[in-house]
């Protein structure tokens, strides 16, 4: 299969972006750049170059979704005891995590209250 003119010309920008992004991975061959190509259909050319910009170099590994609603149950739970003085328990309970396995977030719980403990937020 080869690339006319004409199949170049119909491409979208974002289509551009992921053969460049394709044809670095192919071309370096290193294997840490396999998804890059599909960046261009997530983030826009302005977000993708400051993306690059910051992270360029570096690699990443990206969280899933439920790693991420872990741990906002674990700062609301955290908002709920630590903060406003409310019982463990009852907030343990209160949160939406039926998703999750509520050990997972009391052992978060554990490691950010511990984390927390050797900050000072004051803005003063």
């Amino acid at each position: 299969m080869s690339i006319n003119k004409l199949d170049i010309e119909n491409l979208k920008e974002t289509d551009i972006f992921s053969l460049i992004l394709f044809s670095l991975y192919k071309i370096r061959e290193i294997p840490e750049y396999s998804v890059l190509s599909e960046l261009v259909y997530v983030l826009d050319k302005k977000n993708l170059i400051n993306f690059l910009e910051c992270f360029g170099g570096m690699t990443i590994t990206i969280p899933t979704l439920n790693e991420l609603k872990i741990i906002i149950n674990v700062l609301l739970l955290y908002q709920l005891v630590d903060i406003e003085g409310k019982d463990y328990i009852k907030s343990l309970n209160s949160l939406d995590i039926q998703t999750f396995n509520k050990k997972d977030i009391e052992i978060c719980y554990i490691k950010l209250k511990s984390l927390l403990e050797k900050y000072n937020f004051n803005r003063s």
